[in-house]
């Protein structure tokens, strides 16, 4: 295998930002690290308000800045800082070599411009092709996301698709260049499950055809367990784990990992509550000046509250940022907030 072939599509290193100019004011996102490889898919769950997707308009440049700034960090994509390009280069790469599925589809498409048209001015922007080319691409993309009757659909406007079909839309348009790196900002969270289901399985099936990198921004761990090969847990800000998927559900060693675990409905017998995790994540004025997560968890310690722990190896790649790992010995009360291991399928 080549250093090309091994070197990550994107690495994040160190990556903080903020919204406010004033050096008293927390990073909202502060430090998160991660890669991600040809052919990969890596998860980055938590709950809303955890700066998600804040991360992925950085790492895309959708950031006004002012207010957003740039704290530290890398971003490498394809051998370049993507943090350092102007915005000239940016429009080069973005929708090319690098696209994003957004959250919403309907306020995402332009209502006044056909889908067909959508789809073929990225592909007019960056292929250099003619208006009947465009057109042809976009049909073709349509047919691959399987959208029924792409001849018709393709002169349709987003008001007159269903929300599937609008997502299918969402995916044609973000995959018509064969990006190297997809970054969906959770793509399946308005859909009912049999279409979800559908979604993510297209996207799986485009991925493995394409090699590109995936980078799925959700809080849906049932998505998770579906589609990742490693995952971040974020909170706050702040990756607090990192590991394969198998890591995550057979072995979560933060806290706050334990909870959103515990949290996850039973498929077997029904025997007592779902875990709840107390509280909320706090706002960017109150972030604690330990582990932001120590307000909420029921295991905190003085320490946890004095000082951020650091990032510690529990094997392999799994990391996590915790005083207690590993947890099973220093909090063995956290057991029963843990669900039972949900393993990733393999098609």
């Amino acid at each position: 295998m080549s250093d090309t072939e091994r070197r990550p599509v994107l690495e994040v290193s160190g990556f903080s930002l903020k919204f406010s100019r004033s050096a008293a004011m927390p990073n909202l996102v502060d430090n998160v690290s991660f890669a991600v490889g040809s052919g990969e898919t890596l998860c980055i769950v938590g709950e809303s308000g955890c700066g998600k997707s804040v991360t992925s308009l950085a790492l895309m440049g959708l950031l006004a800045s002012p207010p957003a700034q740039r704290v530290s960090g890398t971003a490498v994509f394809d051998g370049k800082d993507l943090f350092t390009l102007t915005e000239r280069e940016l429009a080069d790469i973005r929708g090319n070599r690098l696209s994003m599925i957004f959250q919403e589809p309907m306020t995402s498409l332009n209502p006044a411009f056909t889908v067909g048209e959508q789809i073929g001015e990225s592909v007019r922007r960056h292929r250099g092709v003619d208006r009947a080319e465009a057109r042809a691409q976009a049909l073709e993309m349509l047919r691959l996301v399987r959208i029924p009757a792409p001849e018709t659909r393709l002169d349709a406007y987003p008001h007159q698709l269903s929300g599937g079909m609008r997502q299918r839309v969402m995916i044609a348009m973000a995959l018509a260049n064969r990006p190297r790196l997809l970054i969906a900002d959770e793509p399946t969270t308005a859909l009912d499950v049999t279409i979800q289901a559908q979604v993510l399985a297209l996207i799986r099936n485009l991925q493995a055809e394409t090699g590109t990198a995936m980078v799925l921004i959700t809080h849906d761990l049932g998505v998770v367990a579906e589609v990742a090969d490693h995952v971040a847990v974020m909170y706050a800000g702040r990756i607090v784990e990192y590991g394969t998927v198998a890591d995550l559900f057979d072995d979560p060693q933060h806290p706050y990992t334990i909870g959103l675990m515990g949290a996850i409905p039973s498929t077997g017998k029904r025997e007592g509550s779902l875990a709840t995790i107390r509280g909320s994540v706090p706002s960017p004025e109150q972030m604690p000046d330990g582990c932001r997560f120590a307000p909420r968890c029921p295991f905190a310690a003085q320490r946890c509250i004095d000082a951020a722990p650091p990032d510690q190896p529990i094997a392999g790649v799994h990391r996590v940022a915790c005083w207690l790992a590993p947890v099973e010995q220093s909090a063995p009360g956290a057991g029963q907030y843990q669900a039972a291991p949900m393993r990733k399928e393999v098609a």
